[in-house]
């Protein structure tokens, strides 16, 4: 099965779940792949950081606009809701979130996996930003998702969220969505050196979940927010900075690990 569709997953905030999302699409949309970012979190992370302008057009606050994620999930017509994603580049797309959108139903899941079914083929990949949080709008983005990958931070409660969500997986799996495969588990935002407790949760997650945690953790600075603000990725604004705080090698295992699952 052609891995197409991926999403990005904790149970806990603060993780920096959307900037791997962003760091990796934007890594792939630099190779030549044509990416869509779909929005689903509430929060609007990242579409603010990828498509500002479209985030504050009336249009969109009014949810009218064809790339309100909200049209996807609550069309009523005979036929699915055909969403035009907002061109932020030539291989950069994105369908920004709608705080309506926490309050959709199962019925919503469906519309949403047929609104993306119509548009599938236009990208190479779709990257879902998914809530930190369980739930329904979780649940979806698993449910219309060929993968999913997690991100954690190496600290108590993101250890518990990742034990959390790797039960939200199986039961989506075994309820709505079989072919879901896990990429794996992404451990973020770790401090140099790391903290005493830091390497002891690192430990707990490698030693409960072995190969499936990347072997290369992503490291904390601030050059990604700069990247960020330029609509970069780290490893466009600065290579060196990539490979000295882990995502050229991080980027690199997300792509193989996308091809081993195929």
């Amino acid at each position: 099965m052609t891995i197409k569709v991926v999403a990005i997953a904790n149970q806990k905030g603060g993780v920096g779940k959307t900037t791997v999302v962003v760091n990796f699409g934007l890594s792939m949309a630099a190779l030549g792949k044509k990416c869509l970012f779909l929005d689903i979190d509430p929060q609007n992370n990242l579409g603010e950081i990828l498509a500002s302008e479209l985030m504050t057009s009336p249009e969109f606050i009014s949810g009218t606009h064809s790339a309100n994620n909200i049209n996807m999930f609550e069309w009523e017509a005979d036929e699915p809701f055909i969403p035009e994603p907002f061109k932020v580049s030539e291989n950069v797309y994105v369908i920004g979130s709608s705080k309506k959108s926490g309050n959709i139903t199962n019925e919503s899941i469906y519309n949403l996996a047929d609104s993306l079914d119509l548009i599938k083929d236009q990208f190479d990949y779709i990257f879902i930003d998914s809530p930190p949080t369980a739930g329904m709008l979780q649940h979806a983005a698993l449910a219309v998702s060929d993968a999913v990958l997690i991100v954690s931070q190496p600290q108590a409660l993101s250890v518990k969220g990742v034990n959390q969500l790797m039960t939200t997986t199986r039961q989506v799996q075994r309820r709505l969505n079989p072919n879901l495969k896990l990429l794996g588990v992404l451990i973020n935002l770790v401090k140099r050196p790391p903290s005493k407790n830091q390497v002891e949760n690192e430990s707990l997650l490698r030693e409960k979940y072995g190969n499936i945690i990347f072997p290369t953790n992503l490291y904390e600075t601030v050059k990604v927010s700069e990247a960020l603000e330029l609509g970069q990725s780290l490893i466009e604004y600065s290579p060196k900075h990539a490979s000295k705080f882990g995502f050229t090698e991080c980027c690199e295992e997300f792509v193989t690990r996308l091809n081993l699952k195929r």
